[in-house]
Protein backbone atom coordinates (compact mmCIF):
# COMPACT_ATOMS: atom_id res chain seq x y z
CA UNK A 1 0.00 0.00 0.00
CA UNK A 2 2.81 2.43 0.88
CA UNK A 3 4.63 1.58 -2.36
CA UNK A 4 1.42 2.12 -4.33
CA UNK A 5 0.81 5.55 -2.80
CA UNK A 6 4.41 6.69 -3.37
CA UNK A 7 4.24 5.54 -7.00
CA UNK A 8 0.96 7.35 -7.64
CA UNK A 9 2.23 10.56 -6.04
CA UNK A 10 5.44 10.36 -8.05
CA UNK A 11 3.53 10.05 -11.34
CA UNK A 12 1.19 12.90 -10.43
CA UNK A 13 4.12 15.12 -9.49
CA UNK A 14 6.26 14.49 -12.56
CA UNK A 15 3.47 14.90 -15.09
CA UNK A 16 2.19 18.10 -13.49
CA UNK A 17 5.62 19.75 -13.44
CA UNK A 18 6.34 21.84 -16.52
CA UNK A 19 10.09 21.53 -15.94
CA UNK A 20 10.07 17.74 -15.52
CA UNK A 21 11.97 15.48 -17.85
CA UNK A 22 10.42 14.25 -21.11
CA UNK A 23 7.85 11.47 -20.73
CA UNK A 24 10.06 8.54 -21.72
CA UNK A 25 12.89 9.55 -19.42
CA UNK A 26 10.46 10.30 -16.62
CA UNK A 27 8.92 6.84 -16.91
CA UNK A 28 12.39 5.31 -16.78
CA UNK A 29 13.30 7.26 -13.67
CA UNK A 30 10.04 6.32 -11.95
CA UNK A 31 10.39 2.63 -12.76
CA UNK A 32 13.90 2.71 -11.32
CA UNK A 33 12.62 4.52 -8.23
CA UNK A 34 9.87 1.96 -7.71
CA UNK A 35 12.27 -0.95 -8.05
CA UNK A 36 14.75 0.58 -5.63
CA UNK A 37 12.02 1.47 -3.17
CA UNK A 38 10.59 -2.02 -3.41
CA UNK A 39 13.98 -3.57 -2.75
CA UNK A 40 14.60 -1.18 0.12
CA UNK A 41 11.28 -1.94 1.76
CA UNK A 42 11.78 -5.66 1.20
CA UNK A 43 15.18 -5.48 2.87
CA UNK A 44 13.87 -3.51 5.82
CA UNK A 45 10.83 -5.69 6.42
CA UNK A 46 12.29 -9.09 5.50
CA UNK A 47 12.81 -10.20 9.10
CA UNK A 48 9.84 -8.35 10.57
CA UNK A 49 11.90 -5.73 12.35
CA UNK A 50 15.44 -5.02 13.42
CA UNK A 51 15.55 -4.43 17.18
CA UNK A 52 12.05 -2.99 16.72
CA UNK A 53 13.83 -0.21 14.80
CA UNK A 54 12.15 -0.03 11.44
CA UNK A 55 8.69 0.49 12.86
CA UNK A 56 9.47 4.13 13.61
CA UNK A 57 13.18 4.95 13.35
CA UNK A 58 12.57 7.74 10.81
CA UNK A 59 10.46 9.64 13.35
CA UNK A 60 13.24 10.00 15.91
CA UNK A 61 16.35 11.37 14.17
CA UNK A 62 16.04 14.89 15.66
CA UNK A 63 17.55 17.78 13.68
CA UNK A 64 19.40 15.37 11.36
CA UNK A 65 16.14 13.94 10.03
CA UNK A 66 16.09 13.74 6.22
CA UNK A 67 13.51 16.13 4.80
CA UNK A 68 11.91 13.32 2.80
CA UNK A 69 10.46 12.01 6.08
CA UNK A 70 8.57 15.25 6.83
CA UNK A 71 7.93 16.71 3.37
CA UNK A 72 4.42 17.39 2.08
CA UNK A 73 4.22 15.81 -1.37
CA UNK A 74 0.72 17.11 -2.05
CA UNK A 75 1.43 19.95 -4.45
CA UNK A 76 -2.16 20.75 -5.41
CA UNK A 77 -2.78 24.50 -5.94
CA UNK A 78 -3.83 26.28 -2.75
CA UNK A 79 -6.83 28.42 -3.59
CA UNK A 80 -9.31 30.38 -1.49
CA UNK A 81 -12.49 31.67 -3.09
CA UNK A 82 -12.38 35.42 -3.67
CA UNK A 83 -8.67 35.66 -2.81
CA UNK A 84 -5.45 35.86 -4.80
CA UNK A 85 -1.95 35.18 -3.48
CA UNK A 86 0.06 38.37 -3.93
CA UNK A 87 3.28 37.97 -1.90
CA UNK A 88 5.34 35.26 -0.25
CA UNK A 89 8.00 35.41 2.48
CA UNK A 90 9.96 32.27 3.29
CA UNK A 91 12.74 31.38 5.71
CA UNK A 92 14.40 28.09 4.85
CA UNK A 93 16.98 25.90 6.57
CA UNK A 94 19.69 24.55 4.28
CA UNK A 95 19.34 20.98 3.03
CA UNK A 96 21.16 17.85 4.15
CA UNK A 97 24.82 18.53 4.87
CA UNK A 98 27.95 16.77 6.01
CA UNK A 99 28.95 16.80 9.72
CA UNK A 100 31.19 19.29 11.43
CA UNK A 101 34.71 18.73 12.69
CA UNK A 102 33.91 17.04 16.02
CA UNK A 103 31.62 14.35 14.61
CA UNK A 104 33.86 13.81 11.60
CA UNK A 105 36.82 13.11 13.86
CA UNK A 106 34.69 10.69 15.88
CA UNK A 107 33.59 8.81 12.75
CA UNK A 108 37.10 8.61 11.33
CA UNK A 109 38.91 7.73 14.57
CA UNK A 110 36.72 6.48 17.41
CA UNK A 111 33.92 4.73 15.50
CA UNK A 112 36.27 2.28 13.71
CA UNK A 113 37.64 1.30 17.13
CA UNK A 114 34.13 0.59 18.39
CA UNK A 115 33.43 -1.33 15.18
CA UNK A 116 36.51 -3.52 15.78
CA UNK A 117 35.37 -4.24 19.33
CA UNK A 118 31.93 -5.24 18.06
CA UNK A 119 33.38 -7.50 15.36
CA UNK A 120 35.59 -9.24 17.93
CA UNK A 121 32.49 -10.07 19.96
CA UNK A 122 29.94 -10.77 17.24
CA UNK A 123 29.05 -14.12 18.82
CA UNK A 124 27.99 -12.29 21.99
CA UNK A 125 26.10 -9.45 20.26
CA UNK A 126 22.36 -9.30 19.65
CA UNK A 127 22.57 -7.35 16.41
CA UNK A 128 20.29 -8.10 13.50
CA UNK A 129 22.66 -6.72 10.85
CA UNK A 130 26.05 -8.07 11.86
CA UNK A 131 27.31 -8.31 8.28
CA UNK A 132 26.49 -4.64 7.58
CA UNK A 133 28.28 -3.47 10.72
CA UNK A 134 31.27 -5.63 9.84
CA UNK A 135 31.43 -4.28 6.27
CA UNK A 136 30.89 -0.62 7.20
CA UNK A 137 33.54 1.97 6.34
CA UNK A 138 33.41 5.75 6.70
CA UNK A 139 31.51 7.58 3.99
CA UNK A 140 33.05 9.70 1.26
CA UNK A 141 30.74 12.56 2.33
CA UNK A 142 33.04 13.13 5.31
CA UNK A 143 35.73 14.67 3.12
CA UNK A 144 34.20 18.17 3.30
CA UNK A 145 32.94 19.70 6.54
CA UNK A 146 29.39 21.09 6.72
CA UNK A 147 28.82 21.11 2.99
CA UNK A 148 25.52 20.61 1.24
CA UNK A 149 25.23 17.09 -0.20
CA UNK A 150 23.59 15.94 -3.43
CA UNK A 151 20.55 14.92 -1.40
CA UNK A 152 20.48 18.42 0.09
CA UNK A 153 20.46 19.92 -3.40
CA UNK A 154 17.58 17.66 -4.41
CA UNK A 155 15.60 18.63 -1.31
CA UNK A 156 15.70 22.35 -2.09
CA UNK A 157 14.96 21.88 -5.78
CA UNK A 158 11.91 19.75 -5.02
CA UNK A 159 10.57 22.10 -2.33
CA UNK A 160 10.68 25.02 -4.77
CA UNK A 161 9.00 23.02 -7.53
CA UNK A 162 6.17 22.02 -5.21
CA UNK A 163 5.77 25.59 -3.95
CA UNK A 164 5.47 26.76 -7.54
CA UNK A 165 2.73 24.22 -8.18
CA UNK A 166 0.85 25.34 -5.05
CA UNK A 167 1.05 29.05 -5.94
CA UNK A 168 1.18 29.10 -9.77
CA UNK A 169 0.01 32.69 -10.21
CA UNK A 170 2.54 33.98 -7.70
CA UNK A 171 5.62 31.92 -8.55
CA UNK A 172 5.12 30.97 -12.19
CA UNK A 173 6.53 34.12 -13.73
CA UNK A 174 9.79 35.06 -15.45
CA UNK A 175 12.55 36.30 -13.19
CA UNK A 176 13.14 40.00 -12.68
CA UNK A 177 15.30 41.43 -9.91
CA UNK A 178 12.40 43.69 -8.99
CA UNK A 179 10.16 40.67 -8.37
CA UNK A 180 12.17 38.38 -6.12
CA UNK A 181 14.90 38.52 -3.50
CA UNK A 182 17.19 35.63 -2.55
CA UNK A 183 19.50 36.00 0.45
CA UNK A 184 21.71 33.47 2.22
CA UNK A 185 24.34 33.38 4.94
CA UNK A 186 28.07 33.17 4.32
CA UNK A 187 28.18 29.37 4.10
CA UNK A 188 28.40 26.95 1.19
CA UNK A 189 25.33 25.02 2.38
CA UNK A 190 22.98 28.03 2.34
CA UNK A 191 24.56 29.44 -0.83
CA UNK A 192 23.91 26.26 -2.82
CA UNK A 193 20.52 25.79 -1.16
CA UNK A 194 19.43 29.23 -2.39
CA UNK A 195 20.59 28.53 -5.92
CA UNK A 196 18.91 25.14 -6.03
CA UNK A 197 15.68 26.68 -4.76
CA UNK A 198 15.87 29.40 -7.41
CA UNK A 199 16.42 26.72 -10.05
CA UNK A 200 13.29 24.95 -8.85
CA UNK A 201 11.29 28.16 -9.26
CA UNK A 202 12.66 29.43 -12.57
CA UNK A 203 14.21 26.40 -14.29
CA UNK A 204 17.81 25.71 -15.29
CA UNK A 205 17.83 28.25 -18.11
CA UNK A 206 16.01 31.18 -16.50
CA UNK A 207 17.90 30.87 -13.20
CA UNK A 208 21.03 32.19 -14.90
CA UNK A 209 19.44 35.63 -14.78
CA UNK A 210 19.07 35.61 -11.00
CA UNK A 211 21.37 37.98 -9.16
CA UNK A 212 22.54 36.71 -5.78
CA UNK A 213 24.06 39.35 -3.53
CA UNK A 214 27.24 38.52 -1.65
CA UNK A 215 26.45 37.29 1.88
CA UNK A 216 27.30 39.31 4.97
CA UNK A 217 30.06 37.91 7.25
CA UNK A 218 27.67 37.95 10.23
CA UNK A 219 24.18 38.54 8.92
CA UNK A 220 22.18 40.51 11.54
CA UNK A 221 18.92 39.34 9.97
CA UNK A 222 19.45 35.72 8.94
CA UNK A 223 21.71 34.81 11.86
CA UNK A 224 20.83 37.51 14.35
CA UNK A 225 21.89 35.42 17.35
CA UNK A 226 25.49 35.46 16.12
CA UNK A 227 25.61 39.21 16.81
CA UNK A 228 23.54 39.17 20.02
CA UNK A 229 26.34 39.32 22.57
CA UNK A 230 24.04 39.13 25.58
CA UNK A 231 22.44 35.90 24.31
CA UNK A 232 25.87 34.41 23.56
CA UNK A 233 27.05 35.18 27.10
CA UNK A 234 23.88 34.47 29.08
CA UNK A 235 22.58 31.46 27.13
CA UNK A 236 24.83 29.93 24.50
CA UNK A 237 28.02 29.90 26.60
CA UNK A 238 26.42 29.89 30.04
CA UNK A 239 27.00 26.78 32.20
CA UNK A 240 23.62 27.47 33.82
CA UNK A 241 21.81 26.96 30.52
CA UNK A 242 23.18 23.44 30.15
CA UNK A 243 22.45 22.17 33.67
CA UNK A 244 19.19 20.45 32.70
CA UNK A 245 20.87 18.73 29.76
CA UNK A 246 23.79 17.59 31.91
CA UNK A 247 21.42 16.17 34.52
CA UNK A 248 19.55 14.26 31.84
CA UNK A 249 22.63 12.58 30.39
CA UNK A 250 23.75 11.57 33.88
CA UNK A 251 20.43 10.18 35.13
CA UNK A 252 19.65 6.54 35.83
CA UNK A 253 17.54 5.95 32.72
CA UNK A 254 20.29 7.22 30.44
CA UNK A 255 22.90 5.04 32.16
CA UNK A 256 20.64 2.01 31.86
CA UNK A 257 20.23 2.75 28.17
CA UNK A 258 24.01 2.95 27.66
CA UNK A 259 24.42 -0.41 29.45
CA UNK A 260 21.68 -1.98 27.34
CA UNK A 261 23.17 -0.79 24.04
CA UNK A 262 26.69 -1.89 25.04
CA UNK A 263 25.36 -5.35 25.93
CA UNK A 264 23.45 -5.58 22.64
CA UNK A 265 26.71 -4.84 20.83
CA UNK A 266 28.46 -7.63 22.72
CA UNK A 267 30.96 -5.26 24.32
CA UNK A 268 32.69 -6.07 27.61
CA UNK A 269 32.63 -2.39 28.59
CA UNK A 270 30.02 0.36 28.68
CA UNK A 271 30.15 3.03 26.00
CA UNK A 272 30.11 6.64 27.12
CA UNK A 273 27.17 8.94 26.45
CA UNK A 274 29.27 10.93 23.96
CA UNK A 275 30.15 7.75 22.07
CA UNK A 276 26.57 6.58 21.74
CA UNK A 277 25.17 10.05 21.10
CA UNK A 278 27.69 10.48 18.26
CA UNK A 279 26.63 7.14 16.80
CA UNK A 280 23.00 8.24 17.01
CA UNK A 281 23.73 11.56 15.26
CA UNK A 282 25.78 9.82 12.59
CA UNK A 283 22.95 7.35 12.01
CA UNK A 284 20.84 10.35 10.99
CA UNK A 285 23.52 11.86 8.78
CA UNK A 286 24.35 8.66 6.93
CA UNK A 287 20.67 7.87 6.40
CA UNK A 288 20.02 11.37 5.09
CA UNK A 289 22.70 11.20 2.40
CA UNK A 290 21.03 8.55 0.25
CA UNK A 291 17.32 8.22 -0.49
CA UNK A 292 17.06 4.45 -0.31
CA UNK A 293 19.59 3.62 2.36
CA UNK A 294 19.42 3.34 6.13
CA UNK A 295 22.71 3.65 8.00
CA UNK A 296 23.69 0.33 9.62
CA UNK A 297 24.43 2.28 12.79
CA UNK A 298 20.73 3.07 13.19
CA UNK A 299 20.06 -0.60 13.88
CA UNK A 300 22.05 -0.65 17.11
CA UNK A 301 19.16 1.29 18.67
CA UNK A 302 15.72 0.02 19.54
CA UNK A 303 12.74 2.34 19.68
CA UNK A 304 13.17 3.31 23.33
CA UNK A 305 16.85 4.14 22.72
CA UNK A 306 15.97 6.38 19.79
CA UNK A 307 13.30 8.16 21.80
CA UNK A 308 15.73 8.84 24.62
CA UNK A 309 18.45 10.28 22.40
CA UNK A 310 15.87 12.25 20.45
CA UNK A 311 14.71 13.79 23.73
CA UNK A 312 18.30 14.66 24.64
CA UNK A 313 18.52 16.63 21.38
CA UNK A 314 15.11 18.23 21.88
CA UNK A 315 16.10 19.26 25.40
CA UNK A 316 19.41 20.72 24.22
CA UNK A 317 17.71 22.81 21.53
CA UNK A 318 14.90 23.80 23.89
CA UNK A 319 17.43 25.22 26.33
CA UNK A 320 19.53 27.03 23.73
CA UNK A 321 17.09 27.79 20.88
CA UNK A 322 13.67 27.44 22.46
CA UNK A 323 11.46 28.73 25.24
CA UNK A 324 13.69 28.47 28.33
CA UNK A 325 15.06 32.03 28.01
CA UNK A 326 12.94 34.87 26.66
CA UNK A 327 15.90 36.58 25.01
CA UNK A 328 16.45 33.50 22.85
CA UNK A 329 13.23 33.92 20.91
CA UNK A 330 12.54 37.62 21.45
CA UNK A 331 15.59 38.52 19.34
CA UNK A 332 13.89 36.78 16.39
CA UNK A 333 11.54 39.76 16.23
CA UNK A 334 13.92 41.27 13.65
CA UNK A 335 12.95 38.53 11.21
CA UNK A 336 9.23 38.80 11.95
CA UNK A 337 9.46 42.56 11.54
CA UNK A 338 11.09 42.03 8.15
CA UNK A 339 8.16 39.89 7.02
CA UNK A 340 5.64 42.53 8.15
CA UNK A 341 7.55 45.26 6.33
CA UNK A 342 7.52 43.14 3.20
CA UNK A 343 3.75 42.71 3.31
CA UNK A 344 3.08 46.31 4.31
CA UNK A 345 5.00 47.63 1.32
CA UNK A 346 2.33 48.56 -1.22
CA UNK A 347 4.76 50.07 -3.71
CA UNK A 348 4.11 48.79 -7.21
CA UNK A 349 7.80 47.92 -7.46
CA UNK A 350 7.86 45.94 -4.21
CA UNK A 351 8.96 42.35 -4.46
CA UNK A 352 6.51 39.48 -4.85
CA UNK A 353 8.74 37.01 -3.08
CA UNK A 354 11.47 37.08 -0.45
CA UNK A 355 13.39 33.87 0.19
CA UNK A 356 15.92 33.55 3.02
CA UNK A 357 18.30 30.59 3.43
CA UNK A 358 19.68 30.09 6.87
CA UNK A 359 20.21 27.62 9.72
CA UNK A 360 18.48 25.55 12.39
CA UNK A 361 19.13 28.15 15.10
CA UNK A 362 17.22 30.80 13.15
CA UNK A 363 14.26 28.57 12.35
CA UNK A 364 13.81 27.40 15.95
CA UNK A 365 14.00 30.90 17.41
CA UNK A 366 11.47 32.06 14.83
CA UNK A 367 9.06 29.43 16.12
CA UNK A 368 9.55 30.90 19.58
CA UNK A 369 8.65 34.45 18.65
CA UNK A 370 5.53 33.12 16.89
CA UNK A 371 4.57 30.90 19.83
CA UNK A 372 4.62 27.75 17.70
CA UNK A 373 5.17 24.22 19.06
CA UNK A 374 5.03 25.45 22.63
CA UNK A 375 4.11 22.86 25.24
CA UNK A 376 2.23 23.62 28.44
CA UNK A 377 5.17 22.30 30.47
CA UNK A 378 8.84 23.03 29.94
CA UNK A 379 11.22 20.29 28.84
CA UNK A 380 13.38 19.27 31.79
CA UNK A 381 15.74 16.51 32.79
CA UNK A 382 13.18 14.74 34.95
CA UNK A 383 9.95 14.88 32.90
CA UNK A 384 10.99 12.83 29.89
CA UNK A 385 8.14 10.35 30.29
CA UNK A 386 5.53 13.09 30.79
CA UNK A 387 6.72 14.85 27.60
CA UNK A 388 6.32 11.84 25.30
CA UNK A 389 3.68 13.67 23.25
CA UNK A 390 5.46 17.02 23.20
CA UNK A 391 5.06 19.51 20.37
CA UNK A 392 8.72 20.58 20.60
CA UNK A 393 10.06 17.62 18.63
CA UNK A 394 12.98 18.51 16.39
CA UNK A 395 12.45 15.39 14.27
CA UNK A 396 9.23 17.01 13.05
CA UNK A 397 9.89 20.74 13.27
CA UNK A 398 13.62 21.04 12.55
CA UNK A 399 14.59 18.39 9.99
CA UNK A 400 17.13 19.23 7.31
CA UNK A 401 15.59 21.77 4.87
CA UNK A 402 12.86 22.79 7.36
CA UNK A 403 10.94 25.85 6.27
CA UNK A 404 8.42 28.44 7.38
CA UNK A 405 6.46 30.57 4.94
CA UNK A 406 3.88 33.34 5.02
CA UNK A 407 1.71 34.03 1.96
CA UNK A 408 -0.27 37.26 1.69
CA UNK A 409 -3.65 37.05 -0.01
CA UNK A 410 -5.65 39.99 -1.31
CA UNK A 411 -9.33 39.18 -0.99
CA UNK A 412 -12.71 40.67 -1.83
CA UNK A 413 -13.84 43.78 0.07
CA UNK A 414 -10.20 44.98 0.26
CA UNK A 415 -9.31 42.38 2.86
CA UNK A 416 -5.73 41.18 3.28
CA UNK A 417 -5.11 37.75 4.79
CA UNK A 418 -2.13 35.62 5.76
CA UNK A 419 -1.55 31.92 5.22
CA UNK A 420 1.17 30.20 7.26
CA UNK A 421 2.99 27.05 6.16
CA UNK A 422 5.50 24.88 7.99
CA UNK A 423 7.23 22.02 6.16
CA UNK A 424 4.96 23.00 3.22
CA UNK A 425 1.84 22.27 5.28
CA UNK A 426 -0.78 24.83 6.25
CA UNK A 427 -0.77 25.48 10.00
CA UNK A 428 -3.25 27.38 12.15
CA UNK A 429 -1.80 30.22 14.19
CA UNK A 430 -3.20 30.35 17.70
CA UNK A 431 -5.39 33.42 18.02
CA UNK A 432 -6.51 33.45 14.39
CA UNK A 433 -10.12 32.59 13.60
CA UNK A 434 -9.20 30.54 10.55
CA UNK A 435 -6.18 29.13 8.74
CA UNK A 436 -6.43 32.12 6.41
CA UNK A 437 -5.84 34.75 9.08
CA UNK A 438 -6.85 38.38 8.81
CA UNK A 439 -3.65 40.34 8.21
CA UNK A 440 -4.73 42.94 10.76
CA UNK A 441 -5.33 40.17 13.28
CA UNK A 442 -1.93 38.67 12.46
CA UNK A 443 -0.19 41.95 13.24
CA UNK A 444 -2.28 42.38 16.38
CA UNK A 445 -1.19 38.93 17.64
CA UNK A 446 2.47 39.94 17.49
CA UNK A 447 2.07 43.62 18.28
CA UNK A 448 4.04 43.34 21.51
CA UNK A 449 6.96 41.56 19.83
CA UNK A 450 7.05 44.13 17.04
CA UNK A 451 6.76 47.21 19.25
CA UNK A 452 9.49 45.99 21.60
CA UNK A 453 11.96 44.99 18.94
CA UNK A 454 15.00 47.08 19.84
CA UNK A 455 17.68 44.55 18.98
CA UNK A 456 20.59 46.63 20.22
CA UNK A 457 18.93 47.28 23.55
CA UNK A 458 18.09 43.63 24.22
CA UNK A 459 21.40 42.24 22.97
CA UNK A 460 24.03 44.71 24.17
CA UNK A 461 25.87 44.06 27.40
CA UNK A 462 25.91 46.92 29.90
Amino acid sequence: MILYRVTVLSFRYCFSNKKSLDTVHTMSVLVTLVVLLSCSIGHIRSDGSCNKLYDSFSQHLASKTPYRYVANYNAEPIHFEGCNASKIWLVQRHGTRTPGKELTEFVKNRLPQIQQDIVKNLDKSKLCNKDEIKAWSSHKELDDLKRLTKEGEDELLAIAERMQLRFPNLLNQPFENTNFLFRFTGTQRTNVSAKQFATGIFGHHEVKKVVFDDPLPKDPLLRFYKVCQKWKNDVKKSPTASIEYQKFIENQLTNETLNSISTRLGLDYTLTFNDVKSMYIYCGFETAWEKNKVSPWCSIFDKSDLELFEYSEDLKHYLIDGYTYQLTYKQACVLLKNAIEHFDNKDLNSKNGIFYFTHSGTILKMFGVLGLFKDENELKHDNYIEMKNRQWRTSKIDAFASNLAFVLYECNKNQSKILTLHQERIIHLKGCDDILCSYDKFKELYQNELQNCDFNEMCNID
